[in-house]
């Protein structure tokens, strides 16, 4: 007996890279925006050149921000260590955005001494 299963993906996964792997994606991509999702306070500690922040934690600022970015560009989002990132960008998928989730967050970033900027 054969039983056929058929998963409807309504979303694709998000695509998590490496911190190596995502320098060269938004080094190489015309579309590429990069967004910081941590707080104030960490993010003047030190963040990725060119990065846009926009506090995952506070929802009202997160979602006021959503409503003024492009969809037709590409997202490349950060945090910390990787969780707020990755919701943030789930959250964002499922609005129409394109995302790129990276993997370790900033403190991947660091070990692997790529540049940020205070």
């Amino acid at each position: 007996m054969f039983c056929i299963f058929c998963a409807c993906k309504g979303q694709e996964e998000i695509k998590a890279l490496t911190p190596e792997e995502f320098n060269n994606a938004i080094s190489n991509d015309s579309l590429a925006v990069i967004l910081d999702v941590r707080q104030p306070s960490e993010y003047y500690e030190g963040h990725l050149p060119n990065a846009i922040l926009l506090n995952y934690l506070d929802t009202e600022s997160f979602e006021e921000g959503l409503n003024n970015l492009d969809k037709n560009k590409n997202y490349y989002i950060y945090c910390r260590s990787g969780r707020r990132s990755h919701n943030a960008a789930v959250m964002m998928q499922k609005q129409g955005f394109k995302v790129y989730d990276m993997k370790g967050g900033i403190l991947g970033w660091n070990k692997y001494n790529l540049p940020t900027v205070k």
